[in-house]
């Protein structure tokens, strides 16, 4: 069974910002669900980052912000941050206690998940679906992360095999489009340049779609 309280803790961290006077919390319906979702949020992105629950979509920023401002919401209306983390916990709680007693916490999650999904479209734009040139500048910028905290190690490899080629489909295309090579260095550096003004704004290249890098550099039939 999926051990769900460790992710609600570690996405709880985003609260601590928040400031608000203690007041008597009193949850309405809307936000009873909207905490209730936080806390699935919480638990799908912690199994996402271990590489499970691909089936729902990436969560790891989009969930967070979607706790961080239903936080807000209830600071908003007079609560402290630590009756916020509290709900929380709770709601995280709520969730084990019933994927206990039915045995089938993935169940669970598949029940809650696709009203919580409406709601966080509502809420949190979508993920930016990068291009290929913006792809290649994600690799790279992933690539120069690991090896400078792991130096040659398969990881990086395999990272600096994915920029090799993302960045040659990204100048086949831009070729294809009747693009200069001078052009098509133009076209990299530029996205080059938003890649890394993204990744330096809150949620960094996590506002990426990643997975369609990934598709991008899969072997070609």
């Amino acid at each position: 069974m999926i051990s769900l309280l460790p992710h609600i803790f570690t996405f709880a961290a985003s609260l601590v910002f928040l400031q608000g006077a203690a007041a008597e919390p009193a949850l309405s319906a809307e936000n009873r669900a909207a905490v209730r979702c936080s806390a699935a949020f919480a638990i799908v992105a912690g199994e996402q980052q271990r590489g499970g629950m691909r089936s729902y979509p990436p969560l790891r920023w989009r969930g967070r912000e979607y706790m961080v401002r239903t936080g807000a919401s209830l600071i908003d209306a007079g609560w402290s941050k630590e009756q916020v983390a509290a709900a929380m916990r709770d709601a995280a709680a709520g969730l084990q206690a019933q994927a206990a007693t039915d045995g089938d916490a993935d169940g669970v999650l598949r029940a809650v998940m696709p009203p919580c999904l409406s709601l966080l479209d509502a809420e949190v734009e979508p993920l930016i679906e990068p291009n290929l040139p913006q792809c290649t500048a994600i690799m790279r910028l992933s690539f120069d992360e690991v090896h400078k905290a792991e130096g040659p190690s398969d990881r990086a490899r395999d990272l600096r095999i994915m920029t090799a080629v993302l960045e040659a489909r990204a100048r086949r295309e831009l070729a294809e489009q009747g693009r200069t090579e001078g052009e098509a260095d133009a076209v990299l550096a530029h996205e080059a340049k938003s890649v890394a003004e993204t990744a330096a704004a809150p949620g960094g290249v996590q506002r990426y779609d990643i997975g369609t890098c990934f598709e991008l550099a899969k072997p070609e039939n």
